[in-house]
């Protein structure tokens, strides 16, 4: 490998990262670190979300592409809106009553709720209203969650092994947590898996203070 070659890869992967820390991530707390996990505290903010029917990637790819538009000028003042990262995506939840208890049900194929967090410029009244009747605007709640953060492909293996991690790490802290896991993507595809930034959250039943 010469000297040039050397160049242009150092170039390629110091633009991406550069590019990546332009881009506004939300403004969380850390409460508690150990190794890849950490107890976070999330302030309120405004999401942009879309509900979608399909597996994990086919429900990702028809979130981003419907919020991805709504973001780039699909809205009523064809204003361009800064991206932001990460887009996050969880399954929502298909409760059947029964007599007791009440019982979760998944499926490989359901419905995804896929969000991007808005710009902090905005508030729920200047932020432009989207064309695309299935985007709601949502300005959430402070909440807390306990996340695991690691590199690779948005593969379902992937996924699979650090979730399996991130549950064997809720049990032996006895953290109670509520809710579907929720997926979150930092980078575009074009970063190389081993610099991609993943994590998986649970949301803390009660805040940590």
């Amino acid at each position: 490998m010469n000297k040039i070659t050397i160049f242009l890869i150092t170039f390629f992967f110091l633009t991406i990262f550069q590019s990546a820390m332009a881009i506004e991530t939300p403004d969380y707390t850390v409460k508690m670190s150990h190794n890849n996990y950490e107890i976070r505290s999330y302030p309120s903010m405004l999401v942009a979300e879309v509900t979608v029917m399909g597996d994990r990637d086919q429900a990702s790819t028809r979130g981003f592409r419907k919020l991805a538009a709504f973001i780039f000028g699909d809205n009523i003042s064809s204003e361009s809106i800064s991206m932001t990262s990460p887009v996050s995506q969880r399954k929502v939840s298909e409760k059947i009553a029964m007599t007791s208890p009440v019982l979760q049900k998944q499926k490989e194929k359901g419905q995804w709720i896929v969000n991007f967090m808005m710009p902090g410029k905005y508030n729920k009244q200047s932020l432009p209203v989207p064309m695309d009747g299935d985007i709601r605007i949502i300005e959430t709640e402070p909440y807390s969650t306990v996340s695991i953060r690691f590199s690779g492909s948005a593969s379902k293996r992937n996924l699979k092994e650090h979730q399996n991690k991130l549950d064997e790490f809720l049990s032996s802290r006895k953290i109670d947590i509520t809710g579907e896991p929720e997926y979150a993507f930092y980078d575009a595809p074009f970063v190389p898996p081993m610099f991609r930034r993943n994590e998986i959250h649970y949301r803390i039943l009660e805040s940590l203070n």
